[in-house]
């Protein structure tokens, strides 16, 4: 007997059915005589009303098995177009086999059968509301990438819907269905690879660039374009691969930016990391808006230019757009 589970919203039944606490769907099933109607999600179909009558089609044996001559040309008294299997052959076990005295035609003929029309029979069942809801629906477009590993030529993989995270007890009280409107988390590994390769993918490099990319760690940093180039001499001979000894040779030249950390995180504690809290939402919804609110608010304060103010001298910035007032720097 089906055990079948419904969930009433408005006027309609969202229904599946309850098999050793999962949950199988019902779509190949004729519930009061209409195909059930699919829903977004795999394991649940909905109805107009509470099921009646429960019915499925159920497939019929071959009937008029024989053997016929594979080359027609051949027909003959002793060897006849047609031979009724259950005249030249025996069944034994889950097998037929050629009696003794017509072994000598076997390989001249091939079986061949009729099939029958499925019939449809009921279905004994109980079906049971276990709660009413005032909406389900589909939360679409939760898709974010991330790095497979700490390398990046390891590829991406995506944290879709299945990876969202719920409460233990509104996953005892409640279907999957319905789970997609309840509070909806991340862990702090999901939430910090989400944001690693939003920050990657979305950086402006000639304003900022990671310093440091891990699984464990980021750090991001801005480059500052310095209001006067520093002149700086190297020793060319001098470079940590030349191991021979050789007379120095100076080469001046100019820096025309510095770095400065802007933001840096950790899934869990490392160092003087900041630790990311996983993403929280009231529902997968709300989950989704403040993923995008919070990685568009950080890469636009990442991408947003600066350059050292020429009256501070390296002691402050300037804004793009931002114009000095009274006097400051």
């Amino acid at each position: 007997m089906k055990k079948l589970i419904g969930i009433k919203c408005k006027e309609r039944f969202f229904v599946s059915e309850n098999y050793q606490n999962r949950y199988n769907s019902i779509e190949n099933l004729l519930v009061d005589g209409k195909t059930p109607e699919k829903t977004f999600h795999p394991n649940w179909c909905v109805l107009d009303s509470e099921p009646v009558l429960i019915q499925k089609y159920v497939g019929q044996p071959d009937i008029n098995y024989r053997y016929e001559l594979i080359d027609k040309t051949m027909e003959s008294e002793k060897t006849p177009l047609i031979l009724n299997r259950d005249e030249v052959a025996i069944k034994e076990g889950y097998g037929w086999y050629w009696k003794d005295e017509y072994k000598i035609y076997q390989s001249l003929y091939k079986l061949f059968s009729d099939s029958q029309p499925a019939v449809l029979e009921n279905v004994e069942f109980e079906y049971k509301t276990i709660m009413e809801v005032t909406e389900i629906r589909e939360y679409e477009g939760f898709k974010y990438d991330t790095q497979r590993t700490t390398y990046q030529s390891d590829g991406i993989w995506d944290i879709r819907e299945k990876e969202i995270n719920h409460q233990l007890i509104d996953k005892i009280i409640f279907p999957e269905i319905v789970l997609p409107a309840r509070p909806s988390t991340l862990t702090s590994q999901q939430s910090f690879g989400i944001i690693r390769q939003y920050i990657k993918q979305h950086i402006n490099l000639d304003v900022a660039t990671v310093t440091s990319d891990y699984n464990f760690c980021l750090t991001v940093k801005k480059k500052i374009p310095l209001s006067e180039p520093e002149k700086y001499t190297v020793d060319v001979n001098n470079a940590w691969y030349n191991k021979r000894k050789r007379k120095p040779k100076l080469e001046t030249r100019y820096r025309r930016f510095r770095e400065v950390e802007c933001f840096n995180m950790a899934p869990k504690a490392y160092q003087t990391y900041s630790v990311i809290s996983g993403f929280r939402g009231e529902n997968q919804e709300d989950l989704k808006n403040n993923i995008d609110s919070y990685c568009e608010n950080l890469i636009k304060f990442i991408n947003e230019p600066v350059k050292d103010c020429p009256y501070c001298k390296g002691m402050g910035v300037v804004l793009k757009n931002k114009e000095r007032k009274n006097g400051e720097g």
